[in-house]
């Protein structure tokens, strides 16, 4: 997703940020990113829309009807033409009253609230870049001696200040607290994943009046609230990693997520949906298959990266995977997890309905 021939991925020259997995990154000669953005020009070339202007065909009867439909839409374009490519790409065809969000403003909102709420020195970028052929913006801010945190004895987590913004409608703008820093089109899908996850996740979609929900103070005051939920987050991850979990208690607990109270049944999909995770649950990233924390992370991985996210790839995945039903199943995941009645309930009926589909199945 990252086109060389456009795309601009921009880290500082320190080793600690300067490596990144794909190679593709541009390490700029300064330590730092300057917070105004001087010295990372190529990511703030600027969108523009033009009027449509289609040439039809000699034969083709334009008439009123269809000249009012064809009024109502725009072409959204790159114009980087002082940019890497040096050339202007179209990006998006959307109605006319699709809102462009610039990514300097998106850009300086980010900063501003980072220094207003952390102070000067207490933060840093990280990572920022486009994606996609100039139809992704995205932007990583490490929190100074808030970087990591440790759940339990090894898991070493990360705390970053995120934006990602589109041009062609594939997401809505979103800044977030996550624990995840954004450097490709991956780690976007996996950063939101889990800030909506934690509910520190601001869309902000591009409508007309959507510019009165960017400016820097909007961004700060969200910020402010996001660093103390990530403390309250920081003691559930704990929690859950105290909580000792089977093989067959995550069936049961996850077959009781799928379904509801008056389920007389477990259906195919979510049986199978069941036994697809139960390897996340075992052997999927970081996990061992002992404990809850190990369940959070198989239902996140699995409607993240997973099947539970579809067969599509890039920037198709990332919108289905965090902003459709993937993402209400990851949330409702963890609030049955994280809520001990709730838990309680889920696994008796999970129990039920598996103990049922399996004397179905012996019967047959």
């Amino acid at each position: 997703m990252i086109n060389e021939q456009i795309d601009t991925v921009y880290t500082p020259n320190q080793e600690k940020w300067d490596r990144l997995w794909h190679g593709k990154q541009t390490v700029i000669e300064d330590k730092s990113i300057a917070v105004d953005g001087s010295n990372i020009p190529h990511v703030f070339n600027p969108i523009m829309e033009v009027p449509m202007n289609p040439q039809f065909p000699d034969d083709f009867e334009l008439n009123e009807d269809t000249q009012e439909e064809v009024d109502k839409w725009k072409v959204i374009c790159a114009d980087c033409r002082e940019g890497k490519s040096g050339k202007i790409h179209p990006l998006h065809v959307p109605k006319k009253g699709y809102q462009i969000h610039d990514n300097k403003l998106l850009f300086d909102c980010m900063t501003k609230a980072a220094t207003e709420v952390l102070g000067d020195n207490n933060f840093e970028l990280v990572t920022v870049g486009t994606l996609g052929g100039y139809t992704q913006f995205f932007m990583s801010i490490a929190i100074k001696g808030q970087e990591t945190f440790t759940v339990g004895d090894d898991d070493i987590w990360n705390k970053y200040f995120n934006l990602i913004s589109s041009h062609n409608s594939v997401v809505s703008s979103s800044f977030m607290l996550s624990m995840i820093r954004m450097v490709c089109m991956n780690t976007v899908q996996a950063a939101i994943a889990d800030s909506e996850k934690n509910d520190t996740n601001q869309k902000i979609r591009h409508s007309k009046e959507s510019l009165n929900q960017i400016t820097p103070k909007a961004f700060e005051n969200t910020l402010k609230s996001w660093i103390d939920n990530a403390e309250i987050y920081k003691n559930q991850l704990t929690m859950l990693k105290s909580q000792t979990m089977d093989l067959n208690q995550f069936r049961t607990f996850s077959a009781g997520v799928f379904t509801e109270a008056k389920s007389d049944m477990i259906s195919t999909t979510s049986y199978n949906r069941v036994a697809e995770m139960e390897n996340l649950f075992v052997r999927g990233i970081g996990n061992k298959g002992i404990n809850r924390y190990d369940a959070l992370n198989a239902w996140t991985e699995y409607f993240t990266s997973g099947n539970g996210a579809g067969k599509v790839g890039g920037a198709k995945k990332l919108a289905r995977a965090n902003f459709g039903k993937g993402n209400d199943w990851k949330k409702e995941a963890f609030r049955i997890l994280t809520n001990e009645k709730e838990f309680t309930i889920a696994n008796e009926r999970g129990n039920r309905l598996m103990n049922d589909r399996a004397l179905m199945a012996g019967s047959n």
